[in-house]
């Protein structure tokens, strides 16, 4: 596949209230329009509460009941999950027919103290939609340049980054991404919520992003909720990649890459 159609949601939830962010994220996804290939949705949409692994399937189900087509990709954003004894970072690639796989948050934040009740996800999946290798980093795992590179090295071209990241922060974090796709060569995608306010009380601001391979291009949503469509040309991966040979040095430097990690 050439081109690929995303769309981003962009989000105005209410912190406590899941059942009304489920009904106005249903209305959303009625918007969505029959072309888009994947819908990317932000980090806890649906408010701060810890949900059971069921009711978390439910809501998927509820969410899947709504796409435009059969064969779209739902990104689900993120949201705290118990799972066992243990209390995850979710988000959830659901797959036509109602495959799920699973990405969870590789480092809780210390800053808004998730490390206090929040695990450590387990190895990221890669999946594969219309052609195409694609993984998933939850919020702040796009701080740590090796997770995404691990994906690009499994393949993947594009990453989505499901966030709830406050309107102070959004310049630092549309350089991430940028960093991110650039030293990858992928697309990198993030979805924010809006209207809303972050744990310590800063105003969260939307400006979701895609950022693209070459580093010269970034499409950005602005402060608006709302659904918004980008098309991407996968070519621009292959383009990038003519000029910048990143990968192709770590893969062939895999014993020195060892070392330079080795404590």
């Amino acid at each position: 596949m050439k081109n690929i159609t995303i769309s981003i949601i962009q989000f105005l939830r209410t912190k406590n209230d899941p059942e009304y962010n489920l009904d106005a994220m249903r209305q959303y996804l009625r918007e969505v329009k029959k072309e888009s290939d994947i819908i990317l949705m932000p980090e806890g949409w649906a408010g701060t509460k810890i949900f059971d692994m069921l009711s978390y399937i439910r809501i998927l189900e509820k969410l899947v009941g709504e796409l435009p087509h059969e064969n779209c990709l739902l990104v689900a954003g993120a949201h705290y999950v118990s799972d066992g004894d243990r209390v995850l970072s979710r988000g959830a690639f659901v797959l036509p027919g109602f495959e799920v796989k699973y990405f969870e948050k590789q480092f809780p934040s210390n800053a808004i103290k998730e490390r206090q009740f929040v695990s450590r996800g387990g190895p990221l999946p890669v999946i594969e939609h219309s052609g195409v290798r694609m993984g998933g980093v939850v919020c702040v795992d796009l701080f740590y340049p090796e997770i995404v590179r691990g994906l690009a090295l499994r393949g993947v071209k594009l990453v989505f980054n499901p966030a709830n990241i406050p309107g102070s922060r959004m310049s630092l974090w549309q350089k991430l991404g940028v960093a991110r796709a650039c030293e990858n060569t992928v697309f990198v995608a993030m979805a924010n919520n809006t209207g809303t306010a972050y744990p310590d009380g800063r105003a969260v601001t939307g400006e979701s992003f895609i950022a693209f391979p070459g580093g010269d291009t970034i499409y950005s949503c602005g402060p608006k909720p709302g659904v918004f469509k980008f098309t991407v040309d996968l070519e621009e991966i292959d383009r990038a990649r003519q000029r910048w040979r990143y990968l192709e040095d770590i893969i062939g430097e895999r014993k020195r890459v060892e070392r330079w990690y080795s404590v």
